[in-house]
């Protein structure tokens, strides 16, 4: 009776792990919700996101930080910059990341509960993906004997852009040089890479992160601050996936069209494995397109992105979604979908239960922050990081109202935004409803605080930082 009890607990055991969803995470780098068509007539026509949209489930307002790394910090973390210092791309605290023994990373939680982990593409915080809780990894960094392009006229060997990203890329695989040549496209080693991790590891959960740079703009002369950005040519592939030789010229559309071919090879080969209906694919952007929301202020055009979750055999089908999510809800999400134990202190609110067709209370609001700025949205109202005030009536798309907007371009470049459409400016307004509103939000921000300063973790980075850069100057009504 006792055996038969054992091998009863075992075979249970068995079977709930092989209940355990396979994860797949793409990060696409630098793209605003607008320029995908899913959530603009206007925006790019991408068939496999616009079918994960269609069928799985598209956020209509999903908020990262207005640039990537305080965006990856909270990805990473499940905490806003408040608990983990990472306020800017130039502020960083002492103890790196993957160093700091107060943070669990998503890539830990999920190998404590079973799971086999691979990174592919761009590494923001040092170290390598096994610092992190990954066990194998692909991604663009420097290495002793890389002989691509620096994007750095300095030709360092430290940093992002030590090395190619795109052609004659220069990679790090499980801890070895990977040579490449001058026909060589990152994205697309990177992507090959999956497949083969996918197609091994079949027979057990695992968690596939892609942080591509596409379509993160490539860099060459000067510095970073002020050299040449351009959106790199990608190849032309076959059916199969495999480039012919030519390219297709750089643009924000190629790029992201490139990423999307991708991601439909991807789910083929989960479709060909048998695994697709145990797979949950996520695809987000980071921050808001350059010259448009990326490191911008006003209205919510850096925090707004794309978030798109499509699982066949999991995830409800729920289409366009009114449901509000922000990236410190990430890591709770995935801890939970895979059976994780969710760490205790954190910031996020984990939407699995959502996902999965399940009771569910959404958020009240979401929150982000950037170097001393905070923006805080509900339903209706919006606060940016200039402190001006928004009522946006039922509307989620910040770039409507604005005439001609087209790609890339910032906010009424091609004429000023018509104030009877879109997202109504209401910051100087002392109607009691709009009072009201503002004044809840006050008392929200009150647990959202602002940078310390003084912060021993942090002190160096900002008297650096803000020797150069000065702080945001903030708006604030009289009547607060």
């Amino acid at each position: 009776m006792k055996s038969k009890l054992l091998l009863f607990l075992f075979s249970s055991a068995v079977a709930l792990g092989a209940t355990k969803p396979n994860i797949v995470f793409v990060l696409a780098d630098d793209v605003s919700a607008k320029d995908l068509r899913c959530y603009n007539e206007h925006g790019i026509k991408l068939p496999t996101i616009e079918k994960m949209a269609e069928e799985g489930v598209m956020f209509q307002t999903a908020w990262a930080a207005p640039v990537c790394g305080p965006s990856r910090a909270i990805l990473q973390t499940g905490k806003y910059p408040f608990k983990q210092g990472y306020f800017e791309n130039h502020v960083e605290p002492n103890i790196r990341l993957w160093r700091n023994p107060r943070h669990q990373l998503v890539g830990q939680v999920l190998k404590k509960a079973g799971y086999v982990n691979a990174w592919y593409g761009k590494i923001h915080f040092g170290g390598t993906p096994v610092n992190y809780g990954f066990d194998e990894y692909c991604t663009t960094q420097w290495w002793d004997g890389y002989d691509g392009p620096f994007q750095s006229p300095k030709k360092t060997t430290a940093g992002m852009y030590s090395v190619s990203w795109y052609w004659h890329p220069g990679l790090l695989e499980n801890g070895k040089g990977l040579q490449t040549g001058s026909e060589d496209f990152g994205p697309q080693i990177e992507s090959e890479r999956i497949l083969d991790f996918i197609t091994r590891h079949k027979d057990r959960p695992f968690f596939v992160y892609w942080p591509s740079n596409l379509p993160h703009m490539a860099h060459q002369g000067g510095t970073p601050m002020n050299g040449n950005w351009f959106y790199p040519d990608v190849p032309v592939c076959d059916a199969s996936g495999k480039p012919t030789g030519k390219k297709e010229k750089g643009t924000l559309a190629s790029n992201m069209q490139f990423l999307d071919r991708k991601l439909e090879l991807i789910v083929g080969r989960l479709d060909d494995l048998g695994i697709l209906d145990n797979t949950i694919i996520f695809l987000a952007g980071d921050n808001g397109t350059p010259g448009y929301g990326k490191g911008k202020f006003e209205s919510e055009v850096a925090p707004h992105v794309p978030f798109v979750v499509w699982g066949p055999g999991n995830v409800k089908s729920r289409g366009a979604s009114p449901v509000m999510v922000d990236f410190s809800d990430i890591m709770p999400t995935l801890a939970e979908l895979c059976g994780a134990e969710i760490p205790d202190d954190i910031n996020g609110k984990s939407f699995a239960p959502y996902l999965l067709g399940k009771p569910f209370e959404p958020r009240e609001w979401v929150f982000m922050q950037f170097n001393n700025a905070r923006w805080l949205r509900n339903d209706r109202w919006l606060l940016d990081g200039y402190g001006r005030f928004y009522d946006c009536g039922d509307e989620r798309d910040e770039s409507t109202g604005y005439g001609a907007l087209s790609q890339c371009e910032p906010l009424g470049a091609n004429g000023p935004k018509d104030p009877d459409i879109g997202y109504q400016d209401v910051t100087e307004s002392y109607d009691p409803e709009v009072v009201a509103a503002r004044k809840r939000f006050e008392a929200i921000l009150k647990d959202l605080p602002g940078p310390d300063y003084n912060d021993p973790e942090t002190k160096a980075a900002w008297q650096k930082f803000r020797s150069w850069n000065k702080p945001v100057q903030l708006y604030q009504p009289d009547y607060l």
